[in-house]
């Protein structure tokens, strides 16, 4: 089982109880989770609940959401990954940063690191993934990996586009 993807300038790997102060730093940061329906967590708390879900997932599925860090520096820098979301049907594809972190291509990055993943490792047959219609920079990075926009929908309560992509329509990263 694999439990670590390295790209060009990121680690990732399964969160672990000890990352919920680092994570809190965007998990709680609501400029970071405006377009997310739970909003930002509002104590470290919140945050090791969720972090806990993440594992109990990751048991389950063999993935979920993982601490994305710098690595050069080592700093967690945001999380990344893959849920299976059964009211929804699908596998979904999801990625955030703290903001300092923005506009530098991580998301591309991790996303393309992530659809490789979902493919070649998990022997996932369809990624899905939904955005708040104004989340243009998401909406970007995931038409460069190859997702197409199918329909506009409620998810989680959040007026979303509703993406999805398989392994015919997936793009390599240049």
């Amino acid at each position: 089982m694999q439990t670590m993807i390295a790209t060009r300038r990121l680690i990732l790997r399964p969160f672990k109880s000890s990352d919920a102060q680092a994570a809190f730093e965007w998990f709680g940061d609501p400029v970071v989770m405006r377009f997310t329906p739970t909003g930002p967590d509002k104590s470290v708390e919140e945050t090791i609940t969720r972090l806990a879900g993440y594992q109990d997932h990751q048991k389950a599925h063999g993935f979920s959401k993982w601490l994305i860090r710098e690595r050069d520096s080592g700093i967690a820098i945001g999380d990344s990954g893959l849920l299976v979301l059964p009211e929804c049907g699908w596998v979904d594809l999801g990625f955030r940063f703290a903001q300092p972190y923005w506009g530098k291509g991580l998301a591309t990055e991790v996303a393309f690191a992530w659809v490789r993943a979902a493919f070649d490792e998990f022997r996932v047959g369809q990624l899905g993934a939904f955005v708040h219609l104004k989340n243009i920079a998401s909406i970007r990075v995931l038409e460069k990996v190859g997702f197409h926009a199918e329909r506009r929908d409620m998810v989680m309560g959040m007026d979303s586009i509703v993406f999805f992509l398989d392994t015919a329509g997936r793009k390599e990263l240049h």
